[in-house]
């Protein structure tokens, strides 16, 4: 019986070619977002948050008393992960979370405005890296790309 241990010689086939590979809609999902965050990081750099950060701050902008359950749902973590994602940005200034209601009543989330303002000074940087041409694409090619990304989402996030 062969060890499970030893090597693969290199004459064997692989189990996957990079045709296979290059096939799987979902590594290649993996490999976008792989490429794509260091280009959204860059454009965050200056104003000191990451691309989490970012959209995080977009978020509770965008819905203002938000719920810390909603957010982590709406951010596709978990609530035990937006629990340890906020205290940074509170500590910042550039969210406020209020007053726990009472046990088991939702924690509402609110931007200040100096996380207002930041979000702001960050835009144009992070439509900049978000453009057709930053990303290879022509336009009809991004918004059928959108769509496709917003199918995936909604059929894998119930």
């Amino acid at each position: 019986m062969p060890n499970a241990d030893q090597p693969v010689h290199p004459g064997k086939p692989p189990v996957w070619t990079d045709d296979d590979i290059e096939e799987l809609a979902g590594w290649n999902i993996i490999r976008a977002y792989l490429a794509f965050v260091p280009e959204m990081s860059r454009a965050l750099a200056p104003v000191g948050i990451s691309p989490a950060q970012f959209g995080i701050l977009v978020q509770v902008d965008n819905s203002p008393g938000i719920a810390q359950g909603a957010l982590a749902r709406r951010c596709l973590v978990s609530p035990q992960s937006m629990g340890e994602a906020l205290p940074p940005l509170e500590a910042l200034g550039l969210i406020a979370r209020g007053e726990r209601p009472g046990r088991g009543h939702p924690i509402p989330v609110y931007i200040t405005e100096a996380g207002r303002k930041l979000v702001k000074k960050s835009t144009k940087a992070v439509l900049a890296v978000n453009t057709p041409e930053a990303m290879g694409l022509d336009a009809d090619e991004q918004r059928t790309l959108r769509r496709l990304l917003q199918k995936v989402v909604g059929t894998l996030v119930p």
